[in-house]
């Protein structure tokens, strides 16, 4: 951890009132493409992180983005072939606000994930009491769209674990949903 000092690099995230049933709060929007400026956290760094360009934030605003410097915003908006939205976002340091940018992808590409190879889960309640984790046989991408139907809403408990990407995917830089991990 010396690179990067503390993990989590923000400790604290400034919401506006309301934030959790505000549809344009920057968490409340997931894979779509929107308008308007979202409305973004104010993350604090934590005093014993350092300034890098990708920051990792755990606080609510920053749940399933990227938090990132300028420059290497200019090296995504190179490769992303128009995947992702980005979003003004202060960091505060010290007292210095730094200018940071969220990455909010439009589309998850489930096209790129060879599901032959990649495992699918489903968190599932056990009857006395806790989870596990129940694997589902799925070998194609249609099969995957069919199985989280099927779940309904409780979609977001199916996962791919062990994602493999498929030999030929052309995107150098693309966004997944449904997948736990880093």
């Amino acid at each position: 951890m010396k690179i990067i000092g503390q993990s989590s690099q923000i400790q604290d995230a400034k919401l506006p009132e309301g934030w959790d049933t505000n549809p344009a709060f920057i968490d409340n929007i997931e894979f779509q493409k929107v308008s308007f400026e979202p409305i973004t956290p104010v993350g604090t760094l934590h005093k014993r992180s350092k300034l890098t360009d990708l920051i990792s934030a755990v606080p609510a605003g920053f749940t399933r983005k990227l938090l990132i410097s300028k420059a290497l915003k200019g090296v995504f908006e190179r490769f992303d072939s128009g995947l992702f939205q980005y979003f003004k976002c202060p960091v505060l340091s010290k007292d210095t606000t730094i200018e940071y940018w969220i990455v909010s992808p439009i589309i998850s590409m489930f096209e790129n994930v060879d599901f032959s190879r990649s495992d699918v889960v489903s968190r599932k309640r056990k009857p006395e009491g806790g989870t596990y984790l129940e694997p589902a046989a799925l070998s194609t991408l249609n099969e995957f769209h069919k199985y989280l139907t099927l779940q309904g809403e409780d979609s977001w408990k199916t996962t791919i674990d062990h994602v493999y990407i498929k030999e030929g995917t052309v995107e150098d830089v693309f966004a997944l949903g449904n997948v736990d991990g880093v």
